[in-house]
C-alpha cells in the first residue's frame, strides 16, 4: 500500500478598486488582493479521484455526474494527472472564506489554490506564470471570456494595475487600505452585465468613448494616490468611478443605497465592485473605528458587511 501525501495551498480573493467594465475594452483596472482566502487540500491516495466542497454542499467522484461549479477543478486535476503520468488517486477538499457568487474572486482563488496544491502533491514544480495559466484555463469553463485579472491577483497578491493583453504592474501601497465590503445578497452573471454595457457602447459610441477613456485615466490617478498614501484622493476617485459605472447602467437600487449609507457613515469613498447588477460594493475607510461604523450602516441597510485589508501574499503553501 502506497503512502498518502497531503498538501494545502491557499490563494486570496480580491476587490476591484477601479476600472471594472472599462478593463474589458482595453483600459487599465486597479485590483487589490484581500485577506480572505480559499484553501484547497490535496491528498494522494489509491484509486479514485474525488472533490469535496462541503461549504457549497458539492461532491464528485469518478463515475458520478459532475456538478457544474466543480468543472474547473476537474479540468485542473485532469491536466495535472496527465502531466504527472502516474496512476494515482486524489482527494481534493475545498474551503473558502470568500462568499460564492459575490464578485470577490472566490472561484479564481479556488482554482489557483487547487493548481498549487495538486501540482505539489503530484511532485510537479510550477512557476507562478504556469499556475496562473492553468487557473485561467479552468476559469474559462465558467466565465467563457474572463479578463484574467481574478486568477492573476490570486496568484501574485498585493495591488496591481492590469491592462488586458499587456500584463500588469505591481503598485506599492504607502498605507494599508481598510475596506468594508457590502454584499447585496444577489448577483447577475458577469457575462450578462458585460453584454449590457457592450450594447450601450455600440448604441452610443461617441458618448461612451469619453466615458471609457475617463475610466482608464481614473485608474492611473487612483494607483498614484495609493502609491503616495493619499486615501482622501483615492476615496474621491472611488466616488467618481461609481458615477461612471452608474452611467453604464450596472448599478442597482440596493447597491446605491448601501453606497449612500457607507458615505454617510464616514467612508472616504464608496462604489460598486465587480460586474454590478447586484454583488458587492466597497467603502474605503480612514481607520478601524470608521470601518466599524460603516459596517453597521451596511448591515442596517440590509447588506452583509465584511471588513478586509490588503494581502500582499498571493498563492502560498500552508504549513
Amino acid at each position: 500500500m502506497s503512502l498518502s501525501f497531503k498538501v494545502v495551498a491557499s490563494a486570496p480573493g480580491k476587490v476591484i478598486l477601479t476600472g471594472e467594465h472599462f478593463v474589458v475594452h482595453g483600459e487599465p483596472s486597479l485590483v487589490m488582493a484581500i485577506d480572505k482566502r480559499a484553501y484547497v487540500e490535496a491528498v494522494t491516495e489509491e484509486r479514485k479521484v474525488r472533490i469535496e466542497a462541503p461549504d457549497l454542499n458539492l461532491y464528485w467522484e469518478e463515475g458520478l455526474d459532475l456538478p457544474k461549479p466543480l468543472a474547473p477543478l476537474k479540468l485542473i486535476l485532469e491536466r495535472l494527472l496527465e502531466e504527472a503520468a502516474k496512476p494515482v488517486g486524489l482527494r481534493i477538499k475545498v474551503r473558502s472564506e470568500l462568499p460564492p457568487s459575490s464578485g470577490l474572486g472566490s472561484s479564481a482563488a479556488i482554482a489557483v489554490a487547487a493548481t498549487a496544491s495538486v501540482s505539489k502533491a503530484l511532485g510537479i514544480e510550477l512557476t507562478e506564470d504556469e499556475i496562473f495559466e492553468l487557473a485561467l484555463e479552468a476559469e474559462k469553463i465558467v466565465h467563457l471570456n474572463p479578463s484574467g485579472v481574478d486568477p492573476l491577483i490570486s496568484t501574485v497578491g498585493g495591488v496591481i494595475a492590469y491592462r488586458r493583453g499587456e500584463g500588469y504592474v505591481a503598485v506599492e501601497a504607502a498605507v494599508q487600505p481598510i475596506v468594508v465590503v457590502g454584499f447585496t445578497g444577489s448577483r447577475k452573471p458577469t457575462g450578462v452585465m458585460v453584454r449590457k454595457v457592450e450594447r450601450l457602447r455600440k448604441a452610443h459610441p461617441e458618448v461612451m468613448a469619453p466615458l471609457f477613456h475617463a475610466g482608464g485615466h481614473l485608474t492611473i490617478e487612483a494607483a498614484e494616490a495609493l502609491r503616495i498614501g493619499d486615501l482622501k484622493r483615492l476615496g474621491e476617485l472611488l466616488d467618481i468611478n461609481h458615477g461612471l459605472l452608474s452611467a453604464l447602467g450596472v448599478s442597482t437600487r440596493k447597491l446605491d443605497k448601501l453606497i449612500y449609507l457607507a458615505r454617510r457613515a464616514g467612508a472616504l469613498g464608496a462604489k460598486l465592485t465587480g460586474a454590478g447588477g447586484g454583488g458587492c460594493m466597497i467603502a474605503l475607510c480612514s481607520n478601524e473605528v470608521t470601518a466599524d461604523r460603516v459596517a453597521r450602516a451596511i448591515e442596517r441597510g440590509g447588506g452583509q458587511p465584511l471588513k478586509v485589508k490588503l494581502d500582499n501574499q498571493g498563492v502560498r503553501l500552508e504549513k
